[in-house]
């Protein structure tokens, strides 16, 4: 009689325990991740020193904020969530479309009660 574990049961052939134990790439030094670091900081400077130094108008200005911060999250993504480093890459869009999608609409249904608010009571 075999017991699971046995050389018998798998056929003959003894499962490795070297095979089973978790493998850890080496990594060599983070430079994407401090280029990550840095683009996102030089982003969040620029942004706070057009703000404080009134260069442009303010709809200019907003304009220009929020392309930093589409830039800044583009950035974040890419970098640190590892959102291009799986091989289910695809489906990690898939779940971040529907995560913005749910945002902006929580956003702009919030937006629409806030202004029908006095028809609603």
């Amino acid at each position: 009689m075999s017991t699971p574990h046995s050389p018998a049961a798998h056929g003959g052939e003894e499962i490795e325990i070297a095979l089973l134990a978790p493998k850890f790439e080496e990594h060599a030094f983070p430079w994407r991740q401090i280029f990550g670091y840095a683009a996102s900081l030089v982003l969040t400077l620029g942004a706070l020193l057009l703000v404080e130094r009134h260069v442009l108008a303010p709809t200019a200005l907003l304009v220009v904020i929020l392309a930093l911060a589409a830039i800044q999250a583009g950035l974040q993504l890419g970098l640190f969530m590892h959102l291009r480093e799986s091989a289910g890459a695809t489906w990690h869009v898939v779940t971040l479309a529907i995560g913005i999608g749910v945002a902006i609409g929580i956003v702009i249904f919030s937006i629409w009660i806030m202004t029908f608010k006095s028809g609603v009571s």
